[in-house]
């Protein structure tokens, strides 16, 4: 393998998994999984950030079989999972979402919710639907009666808006003490301020000692902006949404073409170069 002159030394390797780490039908390449091992046995932190919440990203887990540092839902939760500890959570405290479902209804009547919980997601009729893996439960009819423990995101979808429509009228209706996001799925995910995948891995790179300029990020759509904008290197993958290519710079191959690998296999040999010399 020749070595690009351009490529930087990382210490983490921070990826989104739909449509960038997985393929477009949802599954995980060899030579992907084998990249991101061969980066981990190389000293890189390989941290998967998902806007998944963890409930739903137990086939990932279990086909990638890397139980450190995860990032679940948008930034809401960091958990190391060989050692099954929260390292950080950020909630949304329960008279916030319910202001938000209040607000939203007053400017879009139609508009339908669900509600990530710590252990499980309240929802209406309609969000089961539009999810690859249908959360516990049956729908109920008014999410305002589903909040129950700790909330990590409030979820907006509708059966006629388009989803860039739809974000632009959740931003409109919402405080600015939230940070609403869309992830290539028909809803619209809202989450407690300040709270982004870039503010979890930010966080996790103090605890880590890791600079961000040492972080090479991954990602395809909305919600992976302000990671990208906040990794020392950042790259879109081919199939990504227009902002995520502007916000990476560096666009690469498809998450079906490999891409991910293609990168990470150059960073680690890059690595461990730089290492011997």
């Amino acid at each position: 393998m020749t070595l690009r002159p351009d490529l930087p030394v990382v210490d983490m390797i921070a990826t989104d998994i739909d449509g960038t780490m997985l393929r477009s039908d949802g599954t995980l390449s060899m030579r992907v999984k084998e990249a991101l091992h061969h980066a981990h046995a190389a000293g890189i932190h390989v941290v998967p950030s998902t806007g998944r919440p963890l409930l739903v990203a137990d086939d990932v887990i279990q086909a990638l079989d890397l139980d450190n540092y995860w990032v679940f839902a948008n930034g809401a939760i960091t958990k190391h999972l060989e050692r099954d500890e929260v390292v950080r959570a950020y909630w949304m405290d329960p008279s916030v979402a319910q202001g938000i479902v209040v607000d939203i209804r007053a400017a879009m009547p139609d508009a339908k919710f669900a509600i990530e919980l710590e252990h499980g997601v309240s929802h209406e009729p309609g969000f089961i639907e539009r999810v690859p893996v249908a959360p516990y439960g049956p729908p109920i009819a008014d999410v305002l009666d589903g909040m129950r423990g700790r909330i990590q995101k409030v979820l907006v979808f509708h059966d006629e808006l388009g989803i860039d429509e739809l974000f632009q009228a959740t931003d409109a209706a919402i405080e600015d003490d939230v940070v609403p996001c869309y992830t290539g799925l028909e809803f619209i995910e809202i989450a407690a301020r300040l709270t982004t995948k870039a503010t979890a891995l930010d966080a996790l790179c103090m605890d880590l000692g890791v600079a961000p300029s040492a972080v090479a990020a991954f990602g395809d759509n909305h919600n992976d902006v302000a990671m990208l904008e906040w990794a020392g290197r950042a790259y879109a993958m081919g199939n990504a949404s227009e902002d995520a290519k502007v916000a990476a710079g560096n666009v690469i191959e498809t998450s079906d073409d490999d891409g991910l690998a293609i990168i990470v296999e150059q960073l680690t040999a890059h690595r461990l170069a730089n290492h011997r010399s």
